[in-house]
């Protein structure tokens, strides 16, 4: 499982994302590519199918190569499952998958209304640790210090009209400090200032949308995914050596 923490989507603005890889409720999903005419069969819940289809459409009319999809499986976050997805058709389609190759599937993801976070779990398979990202900038390694593992992942609806209006400047500011500061924790393993900034992030989810927090049993935050936003409940610890 991969989170983008600390990230609350803001039209048209690029804030930077941490991606947290976490243990626990991954995906079982099964994508097969033929270079050949046909139709294409996706059996997975919406809105995953939908973004899959059209980003397939998106491709090919950039590759200039049309190919057939078949693809199924079990989703528990709708923004990876499309992103593990499309990263695999990229991948058999381009022989191998480096940063460069990424620019493709921005821009299709940026046609297609998608925000920030959906670009930022695409690095996922290219560093074997929690990361930042920010739009134009380099990829930020930021080690394995603190263990994530998510106990429970569930959607809580569409994001409404902001519930209390505040300067977009100040807000965009805050957001970007706030991801700052919880990359520099994971960095140096301080899971009592992650949970710190995880709390802070959680106020914004209340004070903006109205969301209240904690949304779950235990430690627990928001993510956005596709279409809508997920409540995720998480552990996290120091890791031991």
């Amino acid at each position: 499982m991969a989170l983008p923490l600390a990230y609350l989507p803001i039209t048209k603005i690029s804030n930077p994302v941490v991606i947290a890889r976490a243990d626990g409720m991954g995906l079982d999903l099964r994508v097969e590519i033929t270079l050949s005419k046909g139709v294409d069969r996706v059996e997975l819940p919406e809105p995953v199918a939908k973004y899959v289809i059209e980003f397939k459409k998106e491709l090919e009319r950039v590759v200039n190569l049309g190919f057939r999809l078949v693809c199924e499986g079990r989703v528990d976050y709708d923004a990876l499952a499309y992103v593990t997805i499309t990263n695999q058709i990229l991948r058999e389609l381009l022989s191998q998958l480096r940063e460069d190759d990424y620019g493709i599937a921005y821009s299709i993801d940026y046609r297609l209304g998608l925000s920030d976070h959906i670009s930022a779990l695409r690095l996922i398979d290219l560093v074997n640790s929690h990361y930042a990202w920010r739009r134009g900038e380099p990829l930020v390694e930021l080690g394995d210090r603190i263990s994530f593992k998510v106990r429970a992942i569930r959607k809580t609806g569409k994001l409404g009209e902001p519930f209390l209006e505040v300067d977009r400047e100040a807000l965009v500011h805050v957001i970007g400090k706030s991801a700052i500061a919880l990359a520099k924790a994971i960095v140096e393993g301080d899971s009592k200032m992650v949970e710190r900034v995880i709390e802070f992030i959680n106020g914004l989810w209340y004070s903006i949308y109205g969301l209240k927090a904690p949304c779950g049993e235990a430690r627990s935050t928001y993510v956005p995914g596709l279409e809508e936003v997920y409540c995720v409940e998480l552990d996290f610890s120091p890791k031991t050596s």
